[in-house]
């Protein structure tokens, strides 16, 4: 009885043992979780390149930080992500600069009308321009950008062809920022300021004639179901952008910032090089869908220029110093396709 209270007593102790050293031993700490907001629904490549980009960071990451990506409004609404980020409320966004510049002029300095080529000048100019914007976002709006992407040129989408620079006239056009709707008066049209995501519904409400949208962006929206009309004339670029909060970013290991920087700009290179291919494609997906497809004479094209060179003129002088870096940034790329 002795020894079978002595055995009950030792297994106490040892017991007591592994507990306080499981008790002692460190916890494996939580992973951080990294919010990522996207404006495309599920199911959209544009969400799907995301999703598979958070999946590379992740296993890279080990744990110690997660993406997690929530497309379209899922969390918050699309004029919101830039004051979300900002505040913490989320940690990342993928989404256009322009649609912003209300509150900063400068975040719509890129799609200023008639300032690229076409979309491979675009591609090209995407390094220098995070470098530059950057500079504008960690100055005022507490976030560090990543990596950009262009999204292709905005083209003019209507219930009606629109061949010359007289057809503009009494048009209500859905202007998705500032720089189009300055370049749809210029034109002789009447903007109307509408988020992209509510152009199909005021389309088919009828509120607006046409849309100054992206290829990729209008048929991943069924803009063509209410428009059976384009004018191809690349007037102005859309791009996306991978922005992070910027105290988030800073208490980032090197380590973790090092391979997020790695995967955002891998995205975005990817979806550069995804817009340049699917510009063919779309031309014939929107001829296959019975769109009448027009692409603008390059004298045609030049007089809508001249109508929006004084805009033109003014934001870039308008911008100082940041204009002028616009400007050569955008020439730079030029001279690469002309």
């Amino acid at each position: 009885m002795r020894r079978l209270f002595s055995l009950l007593l030792v297994s106490l102790i040892i017991l007591s043992v592994i507990s306080l050293v499981i008790s002692c031993a460190p916890k494996p700490k939580e992973a951080v979780i990294l919010r990522l907001v996207v404006p495309a629904p599920a199911g959209d490549w544009l969400t799907d390149k995301d999703i598979a980009m958070a999946e590379r960071f992740n296993a890279r990451a080990g744990g110690e930080y997660v993406i997690k990506v929530f497309p379209g409004e899922s969390l918050v609404g699309v004029p919101e992500y830039l004051d979300a980020v900002r505040t913490g409320a989320v940690e990342m966004s993928d989404v256009a600069w322009g649609i912003y510049a209300g509150l900063d002029p400068r975040l719509g300095a890129y799609e200023i009308p008639f300032l690229f080529n076409n979309v491979e000048a675009t591609v090209a100019a995407q390094e220098a321009l995070v470098k530059l914007v950057d500079t504008v976002y960690q100055e005022k709006f507490n976030q560090k950008v990543l990596a950009s992407l262009t999204t292709g040129a905005m083209e003019m989408f209507s219930t009606k062809p629109v061949k010359t620079m007289e057809d503009w006239q009494g048009l209500l056009v859905g202007a998705i920022n500032p720089q189009l709707a300055a370049m749809t008066e210029a034109l002789g049209g009447a903007p109307v300021t509408i988020v992209w995501v509510d152009l199909y519904s005021n389309l088919e409400k009828g509120v607006i004639d046409a849309a100054l949208n992206s290829t990729q962006g209008s048929i991943m929206w069924r803009l063509t179901d209410v428009c059976r009309y384009v004018t191809m004339f690349s007037g102005s670029f859309g791009q996306n952008a991978y922005n992070i909060n910027l105290d988030v970013w800073k208490a980032m290991p090197k380590r973790i910032r090092d391979i997020l920087l790695e995967e955002t700009k891998a995205a975005a290179q990817f979806g550069s090089n995804e817009f340049v291919r699917l510009y063919d494609e779309d031309v014939k997906t929107l001829t296959d869908m019975g769109v009448d497809v027009y692409f603008l004479p390059k004298a045609e094209r030049d007089r809508w220029y001249e109508a929006c060179r004084p805009y033109i003129e003014q934001q870039l002088s308008g911008l100082g110093d940041f204009g002028e870096e616009i400007k050569e940034i955008a020439d730079e790329a030029n001279s690469q396709f002309p």
